[in-house]
């Protein structure tokens, strides 16, 4: 692994360390290329791949499926080869003579550039506000899972997980086996409704031992999965003490009279993920919203090549499918690249692309039944009270949004103007992907409609530090 140095210039930059940019670097290094990988993390892998480390003790027992077991069999071919990685490094700004500034280690800002550039910047979760979510024990299922397999912490003594998505059962199934006690899992949609995902699993056998291995254990433990119920409530005196929830119809609506109130420490919860698109919107690439792929995501064609010359996407940001389509598609941006630099034979290149575009294929297929599936639908948010907040960051509430969209601000920029939504520490990446649904909701017109929250350097906030340095040696 070499050093990075500044003003540097690569063959190939890939934004991401995750399971699409991991593979892509793996076989462009095998070339002899200089390659650069950028992460904001401290670990290569992506969230997917985080390992308990071995010191904390029997928190560190760990047995990764399949999936996972390839995935780290991946980094440490990266770690091997000839690469220059990046931890801890932002994108501050995307420039079109093929530049990107960094924020490296929040202490200096670096100059980069490339050839070649891969967005492979994977996704996050999608939330669903309700009463009681600022209040503290309410975790994001993803930080639960962080807090267990990085640092070996248990985020709570009892707790309730629920939100819609098969991610609940791997936190559930985490939380489990490090002696949390779960006292329910909640999932929004319908059990028989998952009768129509069966057809996508045809090619996904992976998936279907991996949500096997899960839900086994959370039976056996005896721990109460309950479909088609929401979360309506946190309550507690200055933390988590109860969780009221209720059972909903079939548009997402609680039914009156369902509430039911469970005792817990805390509340995991989360609704989904969708595609974390800032930086190819920065770069100038085009996007379009798909609500079967989990939202707003990047077009690309089937070399997924992006609409800006030499720019490739992989992953999750061209749809939310999970480590399989991101391995696959990480496979196809890499033979893009190399047929694109003469280094692979025609032959060679028509006769990998066809097998890839084949596999890619099946993996949408499962896209389009996964996001359908658990797509929790607009009329849910009719629930929403007017005092919750919605913009963690500026203190926005529903009721702050259902008025401004009355006044006539309907669409993103309207509403930031208005209500100052998205202008917090976090740029909109929380209440953002709600606030498409509210204003779809609310206004009734088509979410693509409206266009896009816009997004402008720096993508997130800098050290005083860095930039400072930044400024005195220009």
């Amino acid at each position: 692994m070499n050093n990075p140095t500044q003003s540097q210039k690569y063959d190939v930059v890939i934004i991401g360390s995750g399971f699409s940019g991991i593979v892509a670097a793996d076989i462009l290094a095998k070339h002899q290329l200089n390659i650069l990988m950028l992460d904001e993390n401290m670990h290569v892998g992506g969230q997917l791949l985080r390992k308990i480390p071995e010191q904390l003790g029997e928190y560190a027992s760990y047995n990764p499926d399949y999936v996972k077991k390839l995935g780290f069999r991946f980094v440490q071919n990266v770690k091997h080869q000839k690469i220059t990685i990046m931890n801890r490094a932002c994108i501050m700004g995307i420039y079109p003579d093929k530049k990107l500034l960094l924020e490296v280690e929040r202490k200096q800002v670096m100059e980069i550039n490339y050839n070649y550039l891969v967005f492979a910047t994977g996704a996050r979760e999608r939330y669903l506000p309700f009463t009681g979510w600022t209040l503290p024990g309410v975790y994001s299922t993803g930080m639960a899972q962080v807090l267990m397999k990085s640092s070996g912490i248990l985020p709570a003594k009892s707790m309730v997980i629920g939100g819609s998505g098969l991610f609940l059962f791997s936190v559930a199934y985490e939380y489990l086996k490090n002696k949390g006690k779960a006292v329910a899992v909640l999932e929004q949609t319908g059990m028989m409704e998952k009768i129509k995902m069966v057809p996508a699993l045809a090619h996904q056998f992976s998936k279907v031992a991996e949500g096997f291995k899960y839900l086994s254990r959370i039976y056996l433990s005896g721990v109460p999965v309950k479909y088609s119920t929401k979360i309506v409530e946190a309550r507690g005196n200055g933390c988590v003490e109860e969780v009221v929830t209720g059972k909903v119809n079939s548009d997402g609506r609680l039914i009156s009279g369902s509430e039911k109130i469970y005792k817990a420490d805390a509340l995991a919860v989360g609704y989904g993920f969708v595609p974390n698109i800032e930086a190819p919107q920065l770069a100038g690439c085009d996007l379009e919203y798909a609500e079967d792929k989990g939202g707003w995501i990047v077009r690309v064609n089937d070399n997924l090549e992006t609409s800006v010359k030499d720019i490739y996407a992989a992953g999750e940001i061209t749809g939310v499918g999970g480590a399989l389509k991101s391995i696959n598609e990480g496979n196809i941006t890499a033979v893009s690249i190399l047929h694109k630099m003469e280094l692979m034979a025609e032959s060679d290149y028509v006769k990998n692309l066809a097998r890839l575009l084949k596999e890619r294929g099946h993996h949408m297929q499962f896209v389009h039944f996964f996001n359908s599936l658990y797509r929790v639908p607009a009329e849910a948010l009719n629930d929403i009270p007017d005092e919750t907040v919605i913009c963690r960051c500026e203190d926005i509430t529903m009721g702050d949004i259902r008025k401004s969209v009355a006044a006539g601000y309907k669409t993103p920029k309207g509403l930031k103007t208005a209500t100052r939504v998205t202008m917090g520490n976090c740029q909109g990446r929380t209440c953002g992907p709600v606030l498409y649904d509210m204003l779809g909701l609310l206004t009734g017109q088509p979410k693509q409609s409206f266009g896009l929250f816009n997004t402008r350097p720096p993508l997130k906030p800098l050290s005083v530090e860095a930039l400072a340095g930044f400024v005195e040696k220009d």
